[in-house]
């Protein structure tokens, strides 16, 4: 697994996160607890071509989607369960388009395509990505992980 990859990802979480959902990192000791094999998640992913093809794959507890849907549109009161996938398909959209400039480089140029939920419930999708990051926030563990072919030699800022 790429580490500047995974600390690349591990960064994008963190800002997405905090800067539109307002949900710090947990301090921790360096060690994060493994992801509780029955908790119900969501996994979203985001496919990608252009500099190059992969996908990113989201993945958070479902306790998390209202409360990360009502940050995000700044709303106190419930959301449809629409509108919550709506937000969180978005927010795997945004942390998408900060990672990729983080590896490929400023000058890489991607075509995103629709963010689209996959997966919920129980999911293990292996170990199929060539970089991970867990981040883990007061609300709960946030997992990130990416699949890329770089179609190019990585321009100047790549990670």
């Amino acid at each position: 697994m790429n580490s500047e990859w995974k600390a690349a990802l591990s960064r994008a979480v963190r800002d997405v996160f905090e800067n539109l959902c307002f949900m710090l990192p947990t301090p921790s000791n360096g060690s994060i607890p493994p992801n509780p094999g029955s908790l119900s998640r969501v996994i979203l992913v985001v496919d990608f071509s252009g500099a190059g093809r992969g996908a990113l794959h989201l993945t958070l507890p479902d306790s998390m989607i209202a409360s990360v849907a009502s940050a995000m549109l700044g709303e106190d009161g419930p959301l449809e369960l629409g509108e919550q996938y709506d937000a969180v398909c978005e927010l795997a959209n945004i942390v998408c388009g900060n990672v990729l400039p983080l590896i490929a480089g400023e000058r890489a140029v991607f075509d995103l395509s629709s963010p689209r939920v996959i997966a919920t419930m129980e999911a293990d999708l292996g170990d199929i990505f060539d970089a991970s990051a867990r981040v883990l926030l007061d609300e709960g563990l946030v997992c990130a992980s990416i699949s890329l072919e770089l179609a190019l030699e990585r321009t100047e800022g790549a990670a």
